[in-house]
């Protein structure tokens, strides 16, 4: 058996396993398109050992979301839920790149997803959301960021005495590590996947370089890093995911 026959037979597993058909599409819109789906990403991406299927799940949504392809992100809310990732899990994966990626992308993903739920007569359980107060918000995005970051979670942009910066960052810290990174329905080693999915589909390469060391705080091994940002690839450039590797090897170095 040739090594692209073993692509292609890991890659259909996989497809399989996402409950996704053989893609009859691709080969419509052009001549072996579907062998080189199959090949490229179900086999050489998705079908590598080293990152459960799950967490492979986040990232791509991540990507998709970052980048606002709707079409393909509809396919892989599908296949989310065909896993059995939880309808909540998936909104709060849109609610937490929205913090990387802007708000408007929140808003067009969860009404993406919950067209998709509504289709499927899914219905999402409410979920009791903190809301502490200002003082107390601010207090937990600070040990949360510092839980992240540990002494770089003040350096550069986010250092507590860059006037330019501090007003905005202020924001970040309350909303985005004490609101956000905080909410329930992903821990914070799902989150950090999210992120570092997110940072390298929108080619965020500082925050990339600041977050990816981080992850080992929360339990990613490197090589989980390296398989989440490869996860990317496909869905939004190898240029994009190699840029992101260097990056990540670097702020090691």
């Amino acid at each position: 058996m040739t090594t692209r026959e073993m692509l292609r037979r890991s890659g259909a597993a996989i497809r399989e396993k996402l409950g996704f058909p053989a893609n009859s599409r691709a080969t419509e819109l052009a001549p072996g398109l579907d062998r080189l789906a199959e090949e490229l990403a179900w086999g050489s991406i998705w079908a590598r050992p080293g990152l459960p299927l799950d967490d492979r799940m986040l990232a791509v949504l991540s990507a998709l979301t970052s980048e606002q392809r709707l079409p393909q992100l509809r396919r892989y809310i599908g296949a989310a839920l065909h896993i059995d990732i939880a309808p909540r899990t998936i909104q709060e994966v849109f609610i937490h790149c929205g913090i990387y990626s802007g708000f408007p992308t929140v808003l067009n993903s969860l009404a993406l997803a919950n067209e998709v739920f509504a289709e499927r007569g899914i219905v999402v359980p409410d979920t009791e959301m903190p809301e502490p107060d200002g003082e107390a918000l601010m207090t937990l995005g600070r040990e949360t960021m510092h839980s992240l970051h540990g002494d770089r979670s003040e350096r550069g942009y986010a250092a507590p005495d860059n006037a330019t910066t501090g007003p905005l960052y202020e924001t970040a810290v309350a909303y985005g590590y004490g609101d956000i990174w905080n909410r329930p329905d992903l821990d914070h080693r799902q989150r950090m996947v999210c992120t570092i999915a997110a940072f390298t589909a929108i080619h965020h390469l500082v925050q990339l370089a600041k977050f990816a060391p981080s992850a080992l705080n929360i339990g990613l091994s490197r090589e989980q890093i390296v398989e989440v940002i490869m996860q990317t690839a496909p869905y939004t450039g190898f240029p994009r995911a190699l840029n992101a590797l260097s990056a990540f090897n670097d702020s090691f170095e």
